[in-house]
């Protein structure tokens, strides 16, 4: 399949064609149209043309350097700098880093005011190196540029006034964006409970859902990403049965007949350890091994597995035109750690570990986004706990080799990496702690060779 370089609309261009809340974009569903004719290439096509490295080359081409902004939550959360002056009101004060930082993350630098609100992120974020801005909610706090999300429902409608003024905040932060040469990749938002389709509430979308969606593609188009998601599996992973994955392969698949033929905006699950446990798809079989340890247990009836982990039921089941996945390589090698020892159809204990990187290479454009995420591996046993534990990408202490994971996923120069940590907010003990992680992650992302 052939790809092309993804186009993004300017600030104009979308708003031109954002005609209201209900209709959509000009032109979107014969952008979308040509996606599902050609297939997933262009979808996920290279920002750089050729996309491909000499040996030596970077693993992560220039323009796909992405961060989600879970990472530094605390920042848009707080009165920034401008916001503090014109309030007349002390900033938040912390470390960011002197002139050896990030080559030596001991040089913490002088206390200096530290940046809050989107604006001051991702001038932050521009100047560490990103291009790739993956949401994870579109709020701040009021008083900086921008002021606060609207609330795009209102007494429990989407309204015109509500859409309008929602709308009117995704065309500040596209400004954000343009100001700052980034471009938005993904959100971790709202994802209807509702959908057209038999196993749906009523068989079809609510009204209510529908509008709602409606707006928040809107946001998106506005914003030029060409991805919306979540930060939750397709369903609730605890449920290993391989009905319930069944049906939310029928619930995404009727989004994104919506979202793709519509506005060209593929919708994307994430993943944590429990999406890559194993479905429970075989007959009632009797157990008399313990799953981890292999200890004898009084015998157990328990539903028999073929291997097949839950997320892949799901992309067997959907369109590979349509359906795409974020992996978080984070919690898919936690994955690894947990999830090694199956019931097979006689009831017998066998292992059988799980490989993120053979995951992700036989059917690579059905990744388009990673959350690269480092892990320290800790002391547990196989099967014990987490088996990681969250560290700046490129740590020293990481052990997740990112190195032979992006040399390895094929379709080089198509993904699209997210640098993530869900501990590196540092509070009120350390304020600057999110921001100075950062930084060490984006060089360390931006060093990477092969």
């Amino acid at each position: 399949m052939r790809s092309r370089k993804r186009q993004i609309l300017s600030r104009t261009e979308a708003l031109e064609r954002t005609i209201s809340r209900r209709q959509l974009l000009a032109g979107a569903g014969a952008a979308a149209a040509g996606v599902c004719a050609a297939g997933p290439g262009n979808v996920f096509a290279a920002t750089k043309e050729n996309a491909t490295k000499a040996p030596g080359g970077r693993l992560i081409p220039d323009g796909k350097l992405g961060t989600i902004t879970f990472t530094q939550r605390d920042v848009p959360s707080r009165v920034g700098i401008a916001a503090s002056a014109a309030l007349g009101v002390a900033p938040t004060m912390g470390y960011i880093g002197g002139p050896d930082f990030p080559e030596d993350p001991n040089d913490l630098g002088p206390l200096v005011p530290l940046p809050g609100g989107w604006l001051e992120l991702l001038e932050f974020l521009r100047g560490a190196g990103f291009k790739q801005i993956e949401f994870a909610g579109y709020g701040q706090n009021a008083n900086n540029p921008g002021g606060a999300a609207p609330n795009p429902v209102v007494g429990g409608a989407v309204t015109a006034e509500s859409a309008a003024a929602y709308l009117a905040y995704a065309q500040t932060l596209r400004g954000f964006l343009d100001d700052n040469g980034l471009e938005a990749i993904g959100n971790h938002g709202f994802i209807p409970g509702t959908w057209d389709g038999p196993n749906s509430a009523g068989g079809t979308m609510t009204q209510l859902d529908r509008d709602r969606f409606t707006v928040e593609l809107e946001f998106g188009a506005i914003l030029g990403t060409p991805y919306l998601g979540t930060g939750s599996d397709p369903t609730n992973a605890n449920n290993r049965n391989i009905e319930p994955w069944t049906i939310a392969g029928e619930k995404w698949t009727a989004l994104n007949e919506i979202s793709v033929s519509q506005f060209g905006i593929h919708m994307y699950p994430h993943n944590h350890s429990p999406a890559y446990n194993f479905l429970q798809d075989g007959p009632m079989v009797t157990v008399t091994e313990h799953r981890v340890t292999g200890a004898p247990i009084p015998p157990t009836v328990v539903r028999a597995e073929s291997g097949k982990r839950l997320m892949q039921h799901y992309l067997d089941i959907t369109d590979p035109r349509l359906v795409v996945v974020e992996m978080d390589v984070y919690w898919a090698h936690v994955a690894q750690h947990q999830h090694r020892w199956r019931y097979d159809v006689n009831g017998q204990r066998v292992e059988d570990i799980f490989d993120p990187l053979a995951t992700v290479a036989r059917q690579t454009h059905r990744y388009p986004l990673y959350h690269a995420k480092d892990g320290d591996r800790t002391t547990q046993a196989p099967g014990v706990g987490d088996g990681y534990t969250m560290v700046p990408f490129g740590d020293p202490t990481a052990d997740i080799d990112y190195a032979t994971f992006l040399r390895g996923q094929g379709a080089k120069g198509s993904h699209n990496p997210n640098y993530e940590q869900d501990n590196a907010p540092g509070g009120s003990a350390d304020p600057g702690r999110s921001l100075r992680f950062t930084a060490i992650s984006a060089a360390n992302m931006n060093g990477l060779r092969g």
